[in-house]
C-alpha cells in the first residue's frame, strides 16, 4: 500500500510510480528530490541559527583581526611580486 501523498507533485509522482508499465520519469524523480532537499535546507538552517547564532553574533577578539590583517598584507605581498616577475 502506498504512503499518502503530501503535494501535489507527491501526487503525480506516486501516480506515475504505480503504474506498472512505467517508472516515474527523472524529471518527476529529480522534482521529489529537490522538494525533499528543501525541506532538508529548511531543517539544517534553522538548526544552525539555533546552535550558533550567539556565538556569531560576539565580537571577533583583536588578536584574531590583527592576524588576519597581517595575513591579507603578506598575500598581496606575495601577489606583488609574482606579478613583478616576467613568466619564463
Amino acid at each position: 500500500m502506498a504512503m499518502p501523498a503530501r503535494s501535489k507533485r507527491d501526487k503525480e509522482v506516486q501516480a506515475e510510480a504505480e503504474q506498472p508499465s512505467r517508472k516515474p520519469s527523472r524529471r518527476a524523480a529529480a522534482e521529489w528530490l529537490r522538494e525533499e532537499e528543501d525541506a532538508f535546507d529548511l531543517w539544517l538552517r534553522q538548526s544552525l541559527h539555533e546552535a550558533f547564532d550567539l556565538a556569531v553574533a560576539e565580537p571577533i577578539p583583536e588578536d584574531i583581526l590583527r592576524l588576519i590583517e597581517e595575513d591579507r598584507a603578506e598575500r598581496e605581498r606575495l601577489r606583488g611580486s609574482r606579478k613583478a616577475k616576467p613568466d619564463k
